[in-house]
């Protein structure tokens, strides 16, 4: 009698699996698993329910999300119910970067030297989609005695190799800075000090005291005069540099206490320092915006596109009472092809930063400044439709070198926070180049800022009213 019992349930058991296997809803994903890329679209897969014959597609339900903007495995849960049954079913995604980092060798795979032994790095760069500014990352190994080979690794472990060529011979020209500004103003009547020009040859050293000076400056006539430094090295290779010397009036202090006047007034007071930031937003501006909030500082951010990941830092740092301009949608030389191109890679950043802060902007920095050497169609012509626009334009007089002379330093953060120091001038405004996609001037800005602070200096962000800095005032 147990044995027929134990039979019967046994029975009743395997007929209410059937039937529930039979009543519970059908549900098909399209796969399982998918791998994306990240910052990619994600698109949804398709799925299918059917119960007891019936389409009830409508029916399912899912639940989870795919951050489409940062690496990981997520999970998406699809379920759909008929009646008392239900089926489950799970996606995972991947959201992966295979995406190898961009690693430029500085002057090129092909290097000119004296001698191999006299090899002086001129430098690299690493920037990666994901990651950011990866250059700290880049590791280099000698493959052969007149060849090095660069290589770099992202967080997710793609690679980028370079190899360096080293050519025994000297065609190089001898590297030329001016000491002080590019551009330097004098009073009518005043004297004009020469501060000359420093010179360091690759293979020859110091040339400072091979230079010849051409152009004099007349500082009874009011204009704008050119001194041009040139020098040879042993070699033959030539190298020359300008610098512009503007004779003006002397400002008479303006007197008027009429309170009503409408007339704007000049916001480059003598002691205001700029702060400007180009190529981010990036892995480091939120570091950034925390140091500026700390001193109750307000600074510019001339932004990019080029780390879609950081779009969203646009807002904060208009939420926060920064000033935003446009500087470049990809910071590719190819938006200098044409006018046209040029306006295209403005406009589409002009519309993000629109998405992003609620309105566009009408000031703007061009990638290398308007004495750059990268414009097909010439900068006049750029410039001539950018005043024709209505928009305002700005360079700087003072740079911290942090994608120049320090960005390869050992000691990058005290080579940014020395240039910072030596360049800032009381009698004047400064408006400060800076990139904040540079983690060493991330760590350098409180420095910075406490010193300026401590000798009087006050900070302000550039707006349509800030006298611009132009290295080439073209009519």
């Amino acid at each position: 009698m147990i044995k027929i019992s134990i039979i019967l349930l046994a029975l009743v058991v395997l007929i209410s699996g059937i039937s529930v296997y039979s009543l519970a809803p059908k549900l098909k994903l399209e796969t399982e698993e998918q791998t994306v890329n990240v910052f990619d679209e994600y698109k949804d897969i398709s799925y299918s329910a059917t119960s007891m014959g019936s389409d009830i597609t409508d029916r399912v339900v899912k639940d989870g999300e795919v951050d489409i903007d940062n690496i990981g495995k997520y999970t998406i849960t699809y379920t759909v119910k008929n009646g008392f049954f239900k089926t489950t079913k799970k996606l995972i995604v991947n959201v992966v970067d295979t995406v190898a980092p961009e690693l430029e060798l500085i002057n090129g795979n092909e290097y000119n030297v004296c001698s191999l032994d006299r090899f002086i790095e001129p430098g690299y760069s690493s920037i990666d989609n994901y990651d950011g500014d990866i250059t700290g990352n880049v590791e280099k190994d000698y493959v052969k005695d007149d060849e090095i080979e660069y290589r770099v690794s992202d967080s997710s472990g793609n690679k980028s190799t370079q190899t360096r060529k080293l050519i025994v011979g000297d065609n190089n020209k001898p590297d030329m800075s001016l000491n002080g500004d590019e551009t330097v103003y004098v009073t009518k009547g005043s004297s004009y000090t020469e501060a000359g020009v420093s010179v360091n040859d690759n293979c020859d050293g110091d040339l400072s005291k091979a230079v010849t000076i051409d152009g004099k400056v007349n500082t009874s006539k009011k204009g704008t005069y050119e001194i041009k430094y040139s020098v040879k090295d042993s070699s033959g290779n030539e190298n020359s540099i300008v610098r512009k010397v503007v004779v003006q009036e002397k400002k008479e202090s303006n007197k008027n206490t009429n309170t009503n006047t409408n007339t704007t007034p000049n916001t480059n007071e003598s002691g205001v320092i700029y702060l400007t930031f180009d190529d981010g937003p990036g892995a480091y501006t939120q570091q950034i915006l925390n140091t500026l909030d700390k001193y109750g500082v307000k600074a510019t951010f001339f932004v990019t596109n080029q780390f879609p990941r950081y779009q969203g830092m646009i807002a904060e740092e208009a939420h926060r009472g920064h000033s935003i301009g446009v500087h470049t949608l990809t910071h590719q030389w190819n938006i200098y092809d044409s006018v046209e191109s040029y306006w295209n890679d403005f406009n589409a950043m002009q519309d993000i930063i629109l998405k992003q802060t609620g309105k566009t902007t009408n000031i703007l920095r061009f990638p290398g400044g308007t004495s750059n050497r990268k414009a097909k169609v010439g900068m006049s012509n750029i410039v001539r439709e950018v005043d024709a626009k209505g928009y305002k334009y700005f360079d700087w007089n003072v740079s911290v070198e942090d994608s120049g002379a320090c960005a390869y330093k050992k000691d990058a953060k005290s080579c940014v926070i020395s240039y910072f120091k030596t360049y800032l001038k009381p009698n004047r405004s400064n408006i400060v180049l800076m990139h904040d996609i540079k983690s060493f001037t991330a760590n350098a800005l409180d420095e910075m800022i406490s010193y300026a602070k401590s000798r009087g200096y006050t900070f302000k962000p550039i707006d349509e009213n800030t006298e611009p800095i132009h290295y080439k005032p073209y009519k």
